[in-house]
């Protein structure tokens, strides 16, 4: 989660927000409520004092027999209630006994039963005012019937009293989710603290240093610890890999470098045209040697960097073999060897990388070729099907491999003949390496005579295309 100026939002603020924004709303909306609640007691209450004035006025007139009431008694019921009081009274047939004669007009079409106060909103004075409507029956000589009468007051003190009680609820409401936000950031603090332990554990790995995380973590946080643990791994393997690589490659190339050097001190000091010639030539010879050492090294490398030796269209392994296999005819034939491929009917597609898989198909013949097949031999190449891989046998006639060697002509820089042959040592291990990054294998398969190198791939879907190479 990004800011909108392109800087990473915090967790802790993510997570702050994610749980105080929803109450603040919860507050907005507990507010509300409490207003209308508030403005209902209000009401209800001001209501019940405005009908027990309303029975107060009745009682008054009748005992003072249609006087006005007792300015006291008015000054009282005002002190009560808060806002002016209003009041009107009319006999049975509408005769008017009391009061304003100026009362707000009732509502039109409304019902007002008898002995049952009926209240409504209008407006006296230019003032909002609450009304109420009492009709009760009198039995006296002057006032004998229904009398009707009619309280109302303004609604300041009302509305007020709303706003005061709302204005508590509110402070109340505001202090719960103040201290609601103070112990929900204090929380996630603490719930965030195994992170913070997490990331300096991580910053105090460096790469001389990659040993596994071992510290307690919440359990959601397990998965992450052991994808870290094993990028950690896969890291301190590469890493062991490239030192390797860099001390072989090094020692590797040493001898062929002070070769070079030396023969191209001795042309430069020859005492003859023809001394100088071989020389020239042997420099020439050891600097293909070493081009070729180090082509080798940098397709070992590559090979056992591709991580897309699956990826895109499947390669064929029978075109792939024939069409190397057709290159080695010319040097078969010049030491007279029959070089033969046993293929299949049609494709045989396998997951792998074209490039790569052509460059393992050819390390292999040109090692056969080299090392494993005498003049006026054979060099057979079989293509078959084993389940779910393909598989290439190179099989020569030559002396073979022994046994116990049988996995560390694999090895870098590894040579089963001491003979300075113009051999690097990379040839079998870039193939397996190749064979290992598709999903295969590389290795010596035991026979009675000469050698055999089983290179085995996975076979690709039936229904995907076919690589072709341009």
């Amino acid at each position: 989660m990004t800011a909108p100026d392109g800087r990473a939002v915090s967790l802790r603020t993510r997570l702050f927000v994610l749980i105080v924004v929803p109450q603040f709303v919860l507050a907005v909306l507990a507010s509300v409520v409490l207003h209308w609640m508030a403005r209902d007691m209000s009401r209800n209450l001001y209501d019940d004092t405005l009908k027990v004035v309303a029975h107060a006025v009745a009682r008054e007139v009748m005992v003072t027999k249609g006087d006005l009431i007792a300015e006291s008694l008015l000054t009282s019921l005002q002190g009560a209630i808060g806002d002016p009081l209003f009041y009107q009274v009319h006999a049975a047939g509408g005769r008017f006994i009391v009061g304003r004669t100026d009362a707000p007009p009732i509502p039109a079409g409304r019902e007002y039963p008898e002995a049952v106060p009926v209240f409504y909103n209008a407006v006296y004075n230019d003032q909002p005012v609450r009304a109420v409507v009492l009709r009760e029956y009198i039995t006296d000589p002057e006032l004998d019937g229904w009398t009707t009468v009619r309280v109302w007051q303004t609604v300041t003190r009302r509305e007020a009293l709303t706003l005061q009680m709302l204005g508590q609820a509110a402070a109340v409401v505001a202090l719960m989710v103040a201290l609601g936000a103070a112990l929900v950031w204090f929380g996630i603090n603490r719930g965030l603290s195994p992170l913070t332990d997490l990331r300096d554990a991580v910053a105090l790995r460096n790469p001389q240093e990659l040993r596994p995380i071992r510290r307690r973590v919440p359990r959601e946080v397990v998965p992450l610890v052991a994808t870290i643990n094993g990028l950690f791994q896969r890291l301190g393997a590469e890493l062991d890999r490239r030192r390797a690589f860099i001390s072989n490659a090094a020692h590797q190339l040493r001898n062929p470098v002070a070769a070079i050097q030396a023969q191209a001190e001795s042309a430069l000091h020859a005492r003859s045209d023809a001394d100088r010639q071989q020389r020239l030539t042997d420099l020439h010879e050891l600097s293909r040697r070493l081009s070729r050492l180090t082509q080798q090294m940098l397709r070992l490398d590559a090979a056992s960097d591709a991580l897309d030796a699956q990826g895109g269209a499947p390669a064929d392994l029978a075109q792939i073999v024939a069409e190397v296999a057709r290159r080695h005819v010319p040097a078969a034939l010049r030491r007279d060897v029959d070089l033969s491929l046993d293929g299949v009917e049609g494709s045989l597609p396998v997951a792998a990388n074209p490039v790569l898989l052509e460059e393992a198909v050819d390390n292999l013949i040109d090692n056969a070729l080299k090392y494993g097949t005498p003049q006026g031999s054979a060099l057979r190449l079989e293509l078959s099907r084993d389940g779910g891989m393909a598989a290439l046998r190179v099989r020569d006639q030559g002396d073979g491999i022994p046994a116990q060697l049988h996995d560390a002509v694999f090895e870098r820089f590894f040579r089963v003949s001491t003979a300075d042959d113009g051999g690097s040592g990379l040839g079998l291990p870039i193939v397996r390496a190749i064979a290992r990054r598709a999903g295969g294998d590389a290795r010596v398969e035991p026979s009675d005579r000469g050698c055999v190198i089983l290179l085995t791939l996975p076979l690709a879907a039936a229904d995907a295309p076919t690589g072709r190479k341009s």
